[in-house]
């Protein structure tokens, strides 16, 4: 069963925010970040994400939920980063206030 974008970021969600280890936790789903296979998030300090303070910014892996069945992978960000396939749009329905 395919999974919706809504669907995905609460499966991230769930996945990382209780035990946040730096600055505010936030999920920045201002824009939707997909290819054909799955679902991409920005998790990160609220400070950094927002704000701009490098000083929280953390390097590493990115969440990915993939749409044909939900599971959840923590992929390389340069990966992500370099993937052609990887397109964003504006998210209509965004939770992230700024």
């Amino acid at each position: 069963m395919a999974v919706t974008y809504e669907q995905a970021r609460d499966i991230v969600r769930r996945a990382t925010e209780p035990d946040w280890p730096v600055g505010t936790y936030c999920l920045d789903d201002r824009k939707i970040v997909e290819n054909d296979a799955c679902y991409v998030f920005e998790v990160g300090a609220r400070e950094f994400l927002v704000d701009g303070d490098m000083s929280y910014m953390m390097a590493g892996s990115v969440p990915v939920v993939y749409k044909a069945d939900g599971r959840l992978e923590f992929v390389p960000s340069f990966q992500i980063g370099t993937d052609p396939s990887i397109r964003n749009r504006p998210n209509p329905a965004a939770t992230l206030r700024v």
